[in-house]
């Protein structure tokens, strides 16, 4: 009896470890979608480490995920590292000078964001 309760608890121990493993490998691959009252435009695609601008100032980045930061390059700027944040399909970051809210295409976000567009 007292093998199986030891088992129990160290399971439900374990829960919130596992929950917060698989956040952080949440993936951040796909096509990311600036959302507000007048657009809904694609803003970036990112694929493994890289991604690419659709326009602005800069062209691409690379992504530290260990550090949540990106590193901003284009032509026509000066390279530049920022913070984001990611949870639940929504890539937070200022890329052009304002921190934006950016939705993983068909993520369950986006699907609000829209959804929260078309009531307005």
């Amino acid at each position: 009896m007292n093998k199986i309760l030891i088992l129990l608890f160290l399971t439900i121990l374990s829960m919130p470890l596992i929950s917060c493993s698989n956040q952080r490998n949440q993936t951040l691959d796909g096509e990311y979608y600036w959302v507000s009252e007048s657009r809904n435009e694609r803003a970036f695609t990112i694929s493994g480490n890289k991604g690419i601008l659709d326009s602005s100032v800069a062209d691409n980045f690379v992504i530290d995920r260990k550090n949540e930061k990106i590193e901003l390059m284009g032509s026509q700027m000066l390279n530049r590292t920022t913070s984001y944040t990611y949870e639940d399909g929504v890539f937070t970051v200022d890329i052009s000078g304002v921190e934006r809210d950016y939705y993983k295409k068909n993520s369950e976000a986006y699907k609000k964001a829209l959804k929260d567009l078309d009531e307005n």
